[in-house]
């Protein structure tokens, strides 16, 4: 079993503020990608219609994630200005000290049950 901690965030972005959307977006992908090593993927993805978005994060392990939530968490209510979070999974095996953290945002937890990880 992986120590990788998987994410499922689900976003519906409010009328009128796409283009904020993604120029928010932007600057929070910029940032990951200097800052975070560990954080082995960060995709952002964009419904046809521009309402919904999912966020698919995948980091090396509880730690790589704390240290993407110290970079990030910050920004999540200018975030939020331009969308709301309608559903946040999280897949893995998350330390407590992640949990505590990331309790606030209602998060659903998916324990690994079984699979082939390459």
């Amino acid at each position: 079993m992986s120590s990788c901690i998987v994410t499922d965030f689900q976003l519906s972005i409010k009328e009128g503020k796409l283009e904020a959307f993604k120029a928010f977006a932007n600057t929070m992908i910029q940032i990951t990608d200097v800052n975070e090593p560990n954080t082995l993927a960060y995709e952002w993805y964009i419904n046809e219609a521009g309402s919904e978005c999912h966020l698919l994060e995948t980091f090396k392990d509880s730690e790589a994630f704390l240290i993407h939530l110290g970079n990030v968490g910050h920004m999540f209510d200018t975030l939020f200005q331009f969308a709301t979070m309608t559903r946040a999974k999280i897949y893995g095996s998350p330390s407590e000290e992640l949990r505590q953290s990331l309790d606030p945002l209602g998060v659903e937890y998916f324990g690994h049950f079984n699979g082939v990880t390459r």
